[in-house]
């Protein structure tokens, strides 16, 4: 196989990765919006158990892997999370290409499905 096809399979994967990443986000924040407004029922909430499971799983191998590459920086903390990581960066005071990336994946990508319209909070 040559080098180019495993560079392409990768991308690939990467991206299959990030948007399965994404729809399980939408999915928890559903879950979190009945959570919310009191209409998780028990039989819901076990059948969301595994999504909600699978999704933390997710978020910290993408905060470990992805993340880290991307950002050029291993994560804080061993349990952080991705919002983790990016709360950080918009709460930096300077601004640079780590804020302006935490800014536009939350703005364009997060805060329109969390339940409060703000999935990233700033740490300072």
């Amino acid at each position: 196989m040559s080098a180019h096809l495993v560079a392409l399979a990768a991308l690939g994967w990467v991206l299959a990765y990030l948007y399965g990443f994404w729809l399980l986000y939408v999915l928890i924040m559903g879950f979190y919006r009945a959570y919310l407004s009191k209409r998780l029922t028990k039989p819901a909430l076990v059948l969301a158990s595994p999504a909600l499971i699978v999704g933390y799983l997710v978020d910290l191998i993408a905060n470990w892997t992805l993340a880290t590459a991307w950002f050029l920086e291993f994560p804080k903390r061993p349990l952080e999370l991705v919002t983790d990581r990016l709360s950080r960066y918009i709460g930096l005071q300077e601004d640079c290409w780590h804020k302006e990336h935490a800014v536009w994946v939350c703005q364009n990508l997060l805060d329109y499905f969390d339940p409060h319209d703000k999935h990233c909070v700033s740490e300072s």
